[in-house]
Parts: structure tokens; sequence; C-alpha cells
């Protein structure tokens, strides 16, 4: 037995209520206000409703730019570790204000980008030992900087 999906025309209304569906969003992981209302308008909730499902979650904490930011380089740092520039780049994609993530930025340790680096780069450069001095260096500049780390860093 195939079950099936029954697909919605453009001009049909959303099912649900936008704070449902936003909660809905959240569910996986943290998110920001921009990334909430680009999913809402994707469901076809009209503004008035996403305006009030917004109002709604940051008034219950459920949202917020600053937290998510702290967030998003708290993870990155454990998981993915990526170079400030990368890490500023996702932030702004997602819709997080340029003085929220400056702020998050600047709760990290100063020589944090340089562990970081190094952290980034101890299981790829087992694959480079074998190669010149020049070929290795090129190898690891060019890896750090896909990741976003600054050429001072890098060096």
């Amino acid at each position: 037995m195939t079950a099936l999906r029954r697909t919605r025309k453009a001009d049909e209304a959303p099912r649900g209520d936008a704070y449902d569906a936003a909660v809905r969003y959240l569910g996986p992981r943290p998110r920001s206000v921009a990334e909430i209302r680009r999913h809402l308008h994707t469901k076809r909730f009209d503004d008035a409703a996403i305006d009030k499902a917004v109002d709604k979650l940051r008034a219950q904490r459920y949202i917020d730019d600053d937290a998510f930011a702290r967030y998003w380089i708290e993870q990155r740092d454990r998981f993915r570790p990526k170079g400030q520039r990368a890490i500023v780049s996702e932030l702004l994609q997602k819709g997080v204000a340029r003085e929220a993530i400056e702020l998050a930025m600047g709760e990290r340790e100063p020589d944090s980008e340089v562990k970081r680096a190094r952290a980034v780069i101890k299981r790829p450069i087992t694959r480079w030992l074998s190669m010149g001095e020049q070929e290795r260096k090129r190898k690891i500049h060019q890896y750090l900087a896909q990741r976003g780390f600054s050429y001072e860093v890098i060096e």
C-alpha cells in the first residue's frame, strides 16, 4: 500500500496556526528570527500572523538572536570548527544582526582562533607529511582559508 501525499495549491491557505508551525520548526535546534520568518513565509502565512507568532515566541524566550549567535558559535567550535570569517558569514546568512554577532564573538578567548586552526588541521596534515615543505604549506594555507581562517592566523 502506498501513502498518497496531499499537495497544496499555491493559493491554498496554510493549515494550523503560525505559532504552532514555528514551534515545530524550533524543535530540532534553535533558530534566528529571520529563519523563522522565512520558514513561515514558505508555509504561506500572512505577515500579521508571522509577526504575532514571532512576538509570542520572543515573549516566551523561545527565540533570541543574541542567544542564537552564542549557540551557533559554541556548536561550531565544538563540532565543526571554522574561522571567524566563516562563522560571521553563516550567521549573517541566517539573518542575525552584525551587532549580535560581534557581541557573541567578543566573548571568545583572543587566542582561540589559533587553537581552532591547529585542531582543524590535525587530521588532514597526516596526509601531507610526505609532501615537500612548500607544497605542504600551500595545502595547509588553502585548507584553512577555505574554512574561514584569516591570513594572520594561517601564518
